[in-house]
């Protein structure tokens, strides 16, 4: 064999071994909830293993190895085997909508748990697509993302109406029916939302939009919400 032809052999044999010892690129973690009632994760995958916990209906769990009959998991701090048939991997296609009181939105992540990534945030009245529901958490689909989000903040529909329009701005006092020398300008109507500013009593509002309750209103180039026995027409 001459050199160049050894040369040209031993150079793809080393290429091959690399490729071989280059790491996989990591995938991202496949998560499923327990369903049927209370599941054992055992030590092994057999039914006479060590039960190392049992977790009810809605539970996530980390799904480590996928099997036909017994998967590998990871829950509550604890790597076993579940009964693959007691698992469920999705999805129910159902609709709802986001409904927060902080005005900063409902976050999408990576995972099931407050712990994971972040992926975006999307606003109230976001609908999402539930293609898993679990214990506190669903997994859902927005347009082409898809993630987490905690099921205490989606609802079965939109936020009812607080406002309407007014044909023509009209300009407002604030006043404070408590005695108090503030009001408070919010991000959304209601009593448990964001506080943009709290305002001195006497501050004129340009009022955008009325309601029996809340007002949408417009200070300093800025719109939020006041509430309505908070201003003096």
């Amino acid at each position: 064999m001459n050199n160049r032809k050894s040369h040209r052999i031993l150079s793809a044999v080393l290429a091959g071994a690399l490729c071989l010892a280059a790491p996989a690129a990591s995938l991202a973690s496949e998560y499923a909830t327990v369903k049927g009632g209370g599941l054992n994760l055992r030590q092994t995958a057999s039914l006479q293993a060590k039960v190392l916990g049992q977790y009810g209906t809605g539970t996530w769990i980390e799904v480590v190895e996928k099997g036909d009959t017994w998967s590998k998991v990871k829950v509550a701090n604890k790597e076993g085997y579940m009964m693959t048939k007691y698992l469920n991997f999705g999805a129910s296609g159902s609709t709802l909508y986001v409904r927060t009181n902080t005005g900063i939105g409902l976050n999408l992540r990576e995972g099931p748990s407050t712990s994971s990534r972040i992926i975006t945030s999307f606003p109230i009245d976001t609908a999402v697509t539930v293609t898993q529901r679990g214990s506190g958490w669903h997994k859902v689909k927005v347009g082409e993302q898809e993630g987490y989000m905690s099921s205490r903040y989606l609802v079965g529909s939109k936020a009812p109406a607080y406002t309407k329009p007014l044909e023509t701005p009209v300009p407002a006092t604030m006043k404070n029916i408590n005695g108090g020398s503030v009001v408070n300008f919010r991000l959304y109507p209601g009593m448990k939302t964001k506080i943009i500013k709290a305002y001195p009593v006497g501050t004129q509002v340009t009022v955008l939009e009325k309601g029996e309750l809340w007002c949408k209103v417009e200070i300093e180039g800025r719109q939020g919400y006041v509430s309505t026995y908070m201003l003096k027409f």
